[in-house]
Parts: C-alpha cells; sequence; structure tokens
C-alpha cells in the first residue's frame, strides 16, 4: 500500500476544511496520516473516521522539526502534500527524501523544497477552501477525478450529564458562539443581544467562548447576567464537551470561526454570520454541512463599515422559527 503524508499547520476551521479531503476514493489504496498543529488533537479524535496523526508546536519549531524528520523516517510516505506549513516542514520533507513534495507554490521555501508546486490565488476566493485543497491533492497525484469535495463528519460524546449539569435540554436550546479570532467582521454586539432577547421567551440559549473572546462576550454577559434563561459556558467546557454542547443545540449562531466548521461538521443547524469582503467571503470560508444557513450582505463593494448591520435579527429569527 502506498503512504501519504498531508499537512496542515493553522487553525481549526483550516484544518476541518482540509481534513475532509482524504476521504476522496482515490485515496482508498494509501494509507494516509496527518501533521497538524497542537492542540488540534481534538478533530482528528473525533473525526469518523478517526485519523492517525503527529501534532507539532510552530513556537518551536526545532523541536517539531526534528519530531517531523524523525515521523518521516518511520512512515515512509510516497506522497507528502503540504497545504499550509511554515519553511521547515518543506525543508524536512525535501532533507529526508520524500519522492513527491507537492504543495502551494507561493513562498519561497515551496520553490526551494517542494518538487511539486501548485500556483493558487486563494484570496480571490472563487470557490471554497475545502475545493481548493482537493484541487491540489489531484494535482498531486496526477488525477484527473471531478468527485465532489468531501465534507468532514465529526463525532460527538453522549453526555446527558453534562447537559442536566447545565440545565440545557436537548434540541430546546441555541448556542450563540460571538467570539472569533479577528479574522473576519463580526456582527454588532447590539445585534447579538437583541436576538438573544427575542430567543429566550420560548428557548434557552448557551453563550460559548474561550478568554480569548471576551471582548465580544463582556457587554452580552453583563446584559443577561441574572437571566436564568442565558447560560454561560465561556471556557468550562474542554473540546469534546463543546461538542456535545454543539451537536444537541436547536441551532448555533455563530460568526466565521472554528466553531462553525465544528458545529456543521457534527450535522448540527449552523446559521453563520458573515462578512462580504472577498478574502472572508463564504465562498471560500463557509461552514459546510447540511444543516447550514448563511447570512451575509449583499455589498460586495467597499468602504464596509456597516456591511455587517445589513445581516438582520428578524432574519436569524426566521430561520430558528423554521428548524
Amino acid at each position: 500500500m502506498k503512504r501519504i503524508l498531508l499537512i496542515r499547520l493553522d487553525k481549526i476551521g483550516d484544518l476541518i476544511s482540509t481534513m475532509c479531503v482524504d476521504q476522496a476514493a482515490f485515496l482508498s489504496d494509501y494509507e494516509v496520516k496527518w501533521v497538524i498543529a497542537k492542540g488540534l488533537s481534538f478533530v482528528p479524535d473525533n473525526a469518523d473516521p478517526k485519523r492517525s496523526f503527529v501534532e507539532l508546536s510552530k513556537d518551536d519549531w526545532k523541536t517539531s522539526l526534528k519530531t517531523l524528520r524523525l515521523f518521516i523516517r518511520e512512515f515512509k510516505p510516497d506522497v507528502a502534500v503540504s497545504f499550509q506549513a511554515p519553511w521547515w516542514v518543506s525543508f524536512a520533507l525535501w532533507a529526508e527524501g520524500v519522492k513527491v513534495r507537492a504543495g502551494v507554490k507561493s513562498q519561497w521555501h515551496s520553490f526551494l523544497f517542494l518538487n511539486k508546486g501548485l500556483r493558487q490565488r486563494r484570496s480571490k476566493a472563487v470557490q471554497h477552501e475545502a475545493d481548493y485543497n482537493m484541487d491540489l491533492l489531484r494535482f498531486a497525484l496526477n488525477e484527473k477525478s471531478k468527485e465532489p469535495t468531501p465534507v468532514l463528519k465529526l463525532t460527538a460524546p453522549n453526555n446527558p450529564e453534562l447537559l442536566a449539569k447545565h440545565s440545557l435540554t436537548e434540541k430546546n436550546y441555541v448556542v450563540v458562539h460571538a467570539g472569533m479570532a479577528g479574522s473576519a467582521l463580526n456582527w454588532p454586539t447590539a445585534r447579538y443581544i437583541s436576538l438573544i432577547e427575542q430567543i429566550t421567551p420560548f428557548a434557552k440559549v448557551a453563550l460559548t467562548g474561550t478568554p480569548a473572546d471576551e471582548p465580544f462576550l463582556t457587554e452580552i454577559k453583563a446584559r443577561f447576567k441574572n437571566d436564568a434563561q442565558v447560560v454561560n459556558l465561556q471556557s468550562q467546557l474542554k473540546p469534546a464537551e463543546l461538542f456535545t454542547v454543539l451537536k444537541n443545540a436547536k441551532a448555533v449562531v455563530v460568526p466565521s470561526t472554528g466553531v462553525a466548521h465544528m458545529a456543521s461538521s457534527l450535522g448540527a443547524p449552523v446559521l453563520g454570520l458573515y462578512s462580504p469582503i472577498r478574502v472572508q467571503h463564504p465562498r471560500r470560508w463557509a461552514a459546510r454541512g447540511e444543516n447550514v444557513k448563511i447570512f451575509v450582505s449583499k455589498n460586495e463593494n467597499p468602504p464596509y463599515d456597516h456591511a455587517m448591520e445589513e445581516i438582520q435579527v428578524d432574519d436569524l429569527l426566521k430561520a430558528l422559527n423554521s428548524l
């Protein structure tokens, strides 16, 4: 059996939009292993099927380089595809003599260390990130198949005790995840507050987030501090627990962030709030799944100061009521 090493060393949404490609039918005769960023093991561990992988830290590149070279030496891949990685990953593939070293032809190290580079202008956002990744994989293997890009399937632990602990009932609460890393425009905080005010008469709301999301959550938490219908779960959930909360929600309201990709891959209904700016557009970054509803401003021309305000609370309420 041939062996292929697939590499993606960045954020959650990027990884979910990449890991799906290994389910392509033309990889059925390959043993597949992944190289992912440290801290993201919960994605392949909860994927269906589970993936074999190694985690590397980009912050300690010297240690990670040694780990990667040893991993390559033991696995002996015939092909390696770098979907996104720093220079030392490309160097490791070259230094360990991987026969086919494929990747996006862009940065200096891709010209120096890769022998199968593909020019891709992803910033034009003419298709989804997952489709760009599928194109790169096809190119690496000289594959002519036009099969659609698969969607990553994630699973959530069955944990009724967790829901009971937070007074949540399956399919009777809405997750509002208002935070993000700041790589795209977000919905105004006042809109999140207005939406929650109109949800709470008929369903509970679970607020999720990490400490990094605090700038987006401070006002929301203050407004609903004494409201029993709003449960604050910020920084209280391990990744597997977050998966359970997302999976069992009536819907997940979320901007362009990793949680949108997690929820959609779990099969939860997702109401995604997206920026019209080309490099942030849902054409490239939308959550993918059967139960995804995208909300985006129709204005694709600058200035974008008020673009997200064009997404109305009533539009989300109508979508919620239809579920």
